[in-house]
């Protein structure tokens, strides 16, 4: 008994006598011609009417790819030498095409990953099913093989994550960037006077091509042919377009750090938020000073937001309306199906007017990288870098959840997922195991066991009612509790040197808990100079990094400063060894 369900017919209206579904189509630069596959005719103009009704309502780069993916089985027919009409398409077929698909291998000679042998014949059995629920009659009944390519998404190469100090890094680079154009726009716009026909100094020039040229710099070309000679002598005096272009409108390497700082704060997708539009911040009533921005993910029926203080300098409120504003003389040459778009800009020898897409951020993120001296990265691992981020600080999945607008927390387990949080789970399991046996071993049996130990082992520590005073001067209730990851019960902690480590550490905001603080990393970035270093790398440098990148970021300038003021009065450190 077959318990598979069958699919439900949904006949819909032929419109093939009305217009010819396999007449050549232009999706951006793109030819889609059904007439150059070889096929016979009523199978090619079946296709291409299901190619058309399932793929047409999607996306540029989705009708793109698709129909990459599809020339494909043209290659295979091509190759087999065969002549298929629409009796031909068969159990049989599908077969023939598995074969000849996992035959297939690359330049170098290896053979496709399953995700690139699984895409063409996805695409296949979509237009397929599409015509056998929607065109009865066309084709026979096709049992199609159940999972040909199993787990096709196994081997791909995993998205390596970005840390949180390269995150805080790139942004810092993204601010900079961003006000230095702000601070260049300003003075330029400050300086801008009347047209008087002289081009030597640049604010002449940049009231020329307001006023004589629209505000748009025409390419060289139209320069010349123009006989603007004079525009070009003083484009090359005062950088070329590349310098003079971002004082007028955006180009895509000053658009950059714009995009990185909002995908950075919203931790969201990287096409949806190149495809921002214009009307993406809403007002929120009943906050005020907030704003919300608003996006949409074309795979969900969720629409995606976060809100953001409306007046900090680097937010995504203040960065969209300067995006506004700078790239309001370029919109209207715009295509139609873009001029809502966020994120246009015009790059030197074009003359037309597009947006952001993969390549222009791919080629910009790499010149941005070498500007700013920062570790290439790739923008896909923006969001789960920031996600998992997130869950490191405060712990909490549901929270996370929540920014990164999933609907199965599952989801965002698999964002979350990394070497560094399962480090984290497994301290955080270690010192609840610790804490429980704590409350189960009897206080007495406990007492004695530390007390014989003690003198035994460290009699420095003999006098047990005391509290233990750590290296740099904080205070240890049981140094031998065991309760650091890799101890035991009657061992001297490992991060006693450095109690600020320790998993059962609560430091208080006090000035004087941030004064020993301060002192503490001046005192291990001394010792640095001193000590040897593979001492040094292996004893006192993972202290500092966590003392450094984890700890003081934690508080505010109002409290170093205060920490600071209290340095004097605290006893020196004994000299590190």
């Amino acid at each position: 008994m077959n318990s598979r369900r069958k699919a439900m017919p949904r006949p819909l209206p032929d419109l093939s006598a009305v217009a010819s579904p396999d007449s050549p189509r232009k999706v951006r630069h793109t030819v889609i011609d059904f007439h150059s596959l070889h096929l016979a005719e009523n199978l090619r103009v079946a296709l291409a009417d299901a190619f058309w009704s399932h793929y047409g309502v999607r996306s540029a780069d989705s009708i793109k790819s698709a129909w990459s993916e599809f020339q494909i089985f043209d290659l295979f027919v091509k190759t087999s030498g065969l002549n298929l009409d629409v009796h031909d398409v068969d159990s049989a077929l599908l077969t023939r095409y598995i074969e000849w698909l996992n035959k297939r291998c690359r330049l170098d000679g290896k053979p496709l990953s399953q995700r690139s042998r699984a895409g063409p014949y996805v695409v296949l059995c979509k237009l397929l099913r599409w015509l056998i629920r929607c065109r009865p009659g066309i084709l026979g009944d096709i049992d199609f093989p159940f999972s040909p390519f199993p787990w096709r998404d196994r081997d791909c190469k995993p998205i390596h994550k970005i840390s949180a100090q390269q995150l805080r890094d790139i942004l810092k680079a993204c601010e900079t960037d961003i006000a230095q154009l702000r601070e260049a726009r300003d003075h330029a716009r400050k300086q801008s006077v009347r047209c008087t026909g002289s081009l030597e100094s640049l604010a002449d020039l940049l009231a020329y091509i307001e006023q004589r040229l629209g505000g748009i710099i025409p390419t060289d070309l139209e320069l010349r042919h123009s006989g603007q000679y004079r525009v070009l002598t003083a484009l090359s005096r005062f950088g070329g377009q590349h310098a003079v272009e971002p004082l007028l409108y955006p180009r895509s390497e000053s658009l950059l750090p714009y995009y990185i700082a909002i995908l950075i704060h919203t931790a969201g997708n990287p096409v949806p938020i190149a495809e921002l539009e214009c009307d993406c911040l809403h007002a929120l009533p009943l906050l005020d000073g907030r704003r919300a921005l608003v996006w949409c993910k074309r795979r969900t029926a969720y629409v995606q937001r976060r809100t953001f203080s409306d007046d900090a300098p680097f937010e995504p409120p203040s960065l969209v309306r300067d995006i506004i504003a700078w790239s309001a003389r370029i919109r209207p040459m715009a295509p139609v199906e873009l001029r809502d778009r966020l994120f246009l800009f015009k790059d030197k020898g074009e003359s037309a007017v597009t947006a952001l897409t993969a390549s222009s951020i791919e080629y910009a993120v790499k010149r941005f990288c070498a500007r700013h001296s920062l570790p290439r990265f790739n923008v896909a691992a923006i969001r789960p870098s920031v996600l998992s981020s997130y869950y490191r600080s405060g712990g909490d999945i549901w929270a996370v959840r929540a920014v990164a607008n999933h609907a199965h927390i599952s989801t965002t387990i698999r964002y979350v997922d990394s070497p560094e949080v399962s480090a984290m789970h497994r301290k955080t399991i270690a010192t609840l195991q610790a804490a429980f046996l704590g409350h189960v071993i009897k206080p007495a049996a406990l007492s004695n066991t530390v007390q014989v130990t003690r003198v035994k082992d460290n009699d420095s520590l003999q006098n047990t009612a005391a509290e233990a005073v750590s290296f740099f001067g904080f205070g240890c209730s049981d140094p031998l509790a065991g309760v650091a990851p890799g101890t035991r019960r009657g061992e001297l902690c490992t991060n006693f040197m450095g109690c600020f480590t320790c998993p059962n550490a609560i430091i208080s905001p006090d000035p004087v808990s941030i004064a020993r603080l301060l002192q503490a990393r001046n005192h291990l970035r001394e010792a640095a100079a001193a000590l040897h270093p593979a001492r040094w790398n292996v004893v006192y440098a993972p202290q500092l990094r966590v003392l450094e990148e984890d700890i003081l970021t934690r508080f505010s300038s109002r409290q170093l400063s205060a920490g600071e003021c209290m340095l004097a009065g605290l006893p020196p450190l004994p000299e590190l060894r």
